[in-house]
């Protein structure tokens, strides 16, 4: 590629957001940053590229692959942080730890990830979510869960749905069958691609019966309300199951009692794809597209990695996926200008005043100054969607 290419292009999975989709995106984070704060998170900020070693710190081996690398001027490794949870683990452990618990964090900040650019999610993307920290309750899950359903209803969403599961469900049937570390992350992945005929493809590998493994699939392909759990209970025969179910039971309560659960289901075929989710996870998706919005959990192992064993839960919300769904459910909404104000020189220091004047109670106002005649100020007007011209002369 030639240098002047070089200069006039951009790299794959990069891209220019121009005004109208900057203002639209800067709408839904003001939307999502109120309701967070209204439940009580503080914003943190973290560095946008750390040390490698503190990035892949609970991290999964493609999640690894995917980092952007590279080096500093002393040799030390460095990466662009591929999602928000590890820095704000990382910033616990060293930064708050002498804070009382619980911690109620939040975040609007953009990640990085080297892989095949899709519909919704680039190589630079950006995340708006939470993080709970200090407690393994029940009532911290159904919190974080319940700030996700708000905040999902205030950026204008009309039809979603979060799916919630346990993995440990998943953990404490596998233990039960005797189910061979290796042939468990296969039927992991399997499930994650909602590949259930490979599933019941690993299944017959074991000493199950054919009945059993229909059993089993049909369990994690159902999704739906309480009868799940019971579901679950009839089917799952350990302790490490049937605790994990009754603490989906204790969440989802909660959140019958936050008045959410309208907007939520349980699928025990959610498990989630990092390796640091420890119990709850969960999952949104909007009627408008084909891949999760949102998505989270609990996460208890992390936090001490960094040295300050804590319980941690959280989400985070897809910025560019949930404005891909507001295009797709007729969001048309757009920037408003309330006036163009038209002055002569004469006018000007009375033109200027006006216009701070107009601005000081909350309108967006434009001055002209661009020496245009009236047909050209007509068309500016009518391209720009101003909704009135203010001529200041020395009458007004």
């Amino acid at each position: 590629m030639s240098n002047y290419n070089l200069q006039t292009q951009i790299p794959t999975g990069v891209r220019d957001i121009l005004p109208e989709e900057a203002w639209r995106k800067r709408l839904l984070e003001d939307k999502f940053y109120r309701v967070f704060r209204s439940w009580g998170y503080q914003e943190v900020l973290t560095p946008t590229f750390e040390y490698y070693q503190a990035m892949v710190t609970g991290g999964d081996a493609k999640q690894e692959d995917n980092m952007y690398k590279f080096l500093d001027r002393k040799g030390q490794i460095l990466s662009l942080r591929p999602d928000m949870t590890t820095p704000i683990a990382r910033l616990v452990a060293t930064r708050l730890k002498e804070v009382p618990l619980p911690l109620r964090l939040c975040y609007l900040s953009n990640v990085f990830s080297h892989e095949d650019p899709q519909v919704g999610r680039q190589r630079e993307y950006f995340q708006a979510g939470v993080e709970l920290l200090g407690t393994t309750g029940g009532e911290a899950d159904a919190e974080v869960i319940a700030v996700a359903v708000e905040a999902l209803k205030a950026s204008g969403l009309q039809e979603f749905q979060i799916h919630i599961g346990q993995i440990e469900v998943f953990n404490g049937l596998m233990e039960e069958l005797g189910i061979s570390q290796e042939v468990k992350e296969k039927i992991k992945a399997a499930i994650g691609n909602k590949n259930f005929v490979g599933v019941e493809e690993y299944l017959e590998g074991s000493n199950l019966s054919r009945e059993r493994r229909e059993e089993l699939v049909r369990l994690i392909t159902f999704h739906g309300g309480k009868e799940v759990i019971e579901e679950g209970y009839r089917v799952a025969g350990n302790n490490r199951a049937r605790a994990a179910l009754d603490n989906l039971a204790e969440v989802y309560d909660t959140l019958e009692s936050y008045g959410v659960a309208g907007n939520v289901a349980i699928n025990l075929g959610v498990l989630r794809g990092f390796d640091y989710y420890t119990g709850l996870v969960f999952e949104g998706y909007s009627s408008a597209l084909g891949f999760p919005i949102c998505g989270g959990g609990r996460y208890d192992g992390l936090v001490g990695q960094f040295g300050y064993p804590c319980p941690a839960t959280g989400f985070a919300i897809g910025v560019d996926r949930v404005l891909l769904a507001l295009g797709k459910q007729g969001d048309e909404s757009s920037q408003v200008i309330d006036y163009l104000i038209v002055y002569e020189e004469s006018t000007k220091s009375k033109a200027l005043a006006k216009a701070r004047e107009l601005r000081e109670q909350g309108l967006v106002v434009e001055t002209e100054i661009m020496g245009r005649t009236a047909e050209e100020i007509q068309e500016y007007v009518k391209m720009n969607g101003i909704r009135e011209v203010l001529a200041i002369n020395n009458n007004f």
